[in-house]
């Protein structure tokens, strides 16, 4: 032992370790760690043996087990295709914003950013095709507002929250995102609300959604042919 762990070698020595029994931690495989016992009774050393590796069993187990939890809040909080907040973390921030346990900023930017024509990518290349033009958005999506709040609210449709942020950031940010669509073959319809003072949330939220429609209602009037659901009707 002196020459293969000699720091290790003298720190036994240090406390005058004449025994050990040396159990190690693993989860799925891989060391975590180490328990053991030192200097112990000779004479018990069945039961110590078996204390200690009923002990890293239960510490492997309570390792595995929080590994799971955070996992599974994680496909709670995440969106497994595009890698942006989930709707259920939206929900939950703006609950909480509601319900007075979260206090809302002093200012507030709420965008929502719809993606135009993905039922004509679905349609006409297949869903697979449509996921990857989804993944790409919200790629774009963390390319301007990495540093805010993004959530995908469901379907082709996401929100940005940007608390403490200015009006002419907001705005930049915007034309920022809207520069990059203009680079790859991603477009989307953007409404934006700029609140502060004593604002409601919902109404907020609302009110941006009502300018994304808007701005879809615009791209589809200047590109009718990509307007799948108006030619099926």
């Amino acid at each position: 032992m002196q020459e293969r762990d000699p720091a290790w070698y003298q720190s036994l020595c240090t406390y005058d370790i004449k025994n050990m029994i040396l159990y190690a931690v693993r989860n799925h495989q891989s060391l975590v760690g180490f328990i053991w016992a030192a200097n112990f009774d000779a004479a018990k050393m069945v039961q110590i043996k078996e204390t200690l590796e009923l002990t890293s069993f239960l510490i492997a187990a309570v390792i595995a087990n929080h590994q799971l939890v955070s996992k599974l809040e994680e496909k709670s909080t995440i969106d497994g295709l595009t890698q942006v907040s989930s709707r259920n973390a939206m929900n939950d921030r703006v609950d909480r914003f509601v319900a007075g346990a979260e206090q809302l900023p002093a200012v507030m930017g709420v965008a929502f950013a719809d993606l135009n024509g993905l039922k004509t990518v679905n349609d006409d290349e297949g869903h697979e095709a449509g996921d990857r033009l989804l993944a790409r958005a919200g790629s774009l999506l963390k390319l301007a507002f990495g540093d805010y709040e993004i959530y995908r609210a469901g379907g082709d449709e996401f929100v940005i929250l940007c608390p403490g942020i200015t009006e002419e950031k907001l705005e930049h940010l915007i034309r920022q995102l809207r520069s990059l669509a203009d680079s790859t073959d991603v477009s989307f319809a953007v409404g934006s609300v700029y609140a502060s003072g004593d604002y409601d949330i919902r109404k907020v939220l609302h009110t941006a959604d009502e300018r994304m429609y808007k701005d879809k209602q615009e791209y589809y009037r200047q590109h009718p042919e990509k307007d799948r659901y108006r030619q099926q009707k």
